[in-house]
């Protein structure tokens, strides 16, 4: 079975939340890919860009492989892969918008090959669960007051949350503890609560903030040093080793990094406790498998970033999948979008992803 046309559309969706963006109209931009076969089958992938930036820029990077697409057998996975990697040459194969694009073309033909096969994608890429926990990451954020993260919390925890994130950065060590354990307060203590640092701390900071945290439970401290170049953080693998060595809180981090190169720098500098894999960022589930399989080998386990709609199915299939981060940002692109039940995301029986595009609400948000 070959693919014989691909189709991208660019979106335009208004975002619940400002997030860190300062913007009082945050949009988000996914870019939806459809590759059609001539088996009149069809399968769908996706990246995103935030606030109309730059998405033309990423949706053309998608386009680009369009050629190398059309004629490829959906069978042959490795094959069209590094098809797809060798064709970006030097322009993303290690990063940036050239592996988003392998990364959403890859999701698609994952899509089209559980469907061939009548699986749910969860099953073909391993089947370890039918089920796996999920936290809520894209309410407990920065700028809300103790009150409102309070309430938030609570209601979280009411709508059948068992795990949640809360953001940290741009407080001061004072107010982020005392942010953290008014959160504690509310929900109790049979729940989860992550930290997200934001690559706000030095190496000493980070340290000081997590055993100030130690005595309320925290369930990792995620992203807590970086190296800064202008607005862009990347983890620096040395000074998250020191603030693992150092601390009983778990460090969390790997979201910025791509493919399973990228990776065995985290591994072989023993910089984290749980890594976080991006599924765009990777390259595709292609490679995110290959990554996950490589942290499997040093007793480690993985933790999805964002895309929770296509990253269930690749925390479900594997041995050392921990937890889903849902961030439903694009959710209403879907007939029945995923949710969330008593902390739980269940694996549809549905093939493929086992979601359904909403035609009307891509032509409302579409751009043309």
């Amino acid at each position: 079975m070959k693919v014989v046309k691909m189709h991208t559309t660019l979106l335009s969706l208004p975002m619940n939340l400002p997030m860190f963006f300062g913007n009082a109209n945050p949009r988000i931009n996914p870019v939806i890919v459809q590759l059609m076969t001539d088996e009149g089958l069809e399968g769908f992938g996706l990246a995103y860009a935030f606030n109309n930036s730059q998405v033309n820029a990423l949706k053309a990077s998608i386009d680009d492989l369009e050629e190398v697409v059309i004629g490829q057998d959906i069978s042959r996975w490795a094959a069209t892969w590094k098809d797809l990697h060798t064709a970006l040459k030097h322009a993303g194969q290690w990063g940036g918008y050239g592996l988003n694009a392998i990364g959403a073309i890859d999701i698609a033909f994952w899509d089209l090959r559980a469907k061939a096969l009548k699986l749910p994608l969860a099953r073909l890429l391993g089947g370890f669960r039918d089920k796996v926990p999920a936290y809520a990451s894209n309410w407990l954020w920065g700028f809300l007051s103790i009150d409102e993260l309070q309430k938030q919390a609570a209601s979280l925890v009411k709508d059948g949350h068992r795990a949640m994130k809360m953001k940290m950065g741009g407080k001061t060590h004072k107010e982020n503890v005392e942010r953290f354990k008014a959160i504690r307060e509310a929900v109790g203590n049979d729940v989860s609560i992550m930290v997200e640092g934001h690559w706000s701390w030095t190496v000493s900071e980070a340290i000081r903030m997590a055993r100030a945290l130690e005595p309320f439970n925290p369930y990792w401290l995620e992203d807590p040093v970086g190296l800064h170049n202008g607005d862009i953080c990347l983890e620096d693998t040395t000074a998250l080793a020191q603030i693992a060595a150092a601390v009983d809180v778990p460090v969390a981090a790997g979201e910025t990094f791509s493919t399973k190169y990228g990776f065995r720098r985290i591994i072989e500098d023993k910089a984290v406790d749980i890594v976080i894999v991006d599924v765009l960022r990777a390259g595709g589930i292609t490679e995110w498998m290959k990554i996950a399989a490589l942290i499997e080998a040093y007793n480690l386990p993985v933790v999805s970033h964002c895309l929770h709609d296509i990253s269930v199915h690749m925390i479900a299939g594997i041995p050392n999948g921990l937890i889903v981060e849902y961030m439903p940002w694009w959710d209403i692109i879907y007939k029945e979008p995923p949710q969330v039940i008593d902390g739980y995301f269940e694996i549809s029986d549905k093939p493929g992803i086992g979601l359904e595009l909403d035609p009307e609400v891509i032509k409302k948000h579409k751009i043309t």
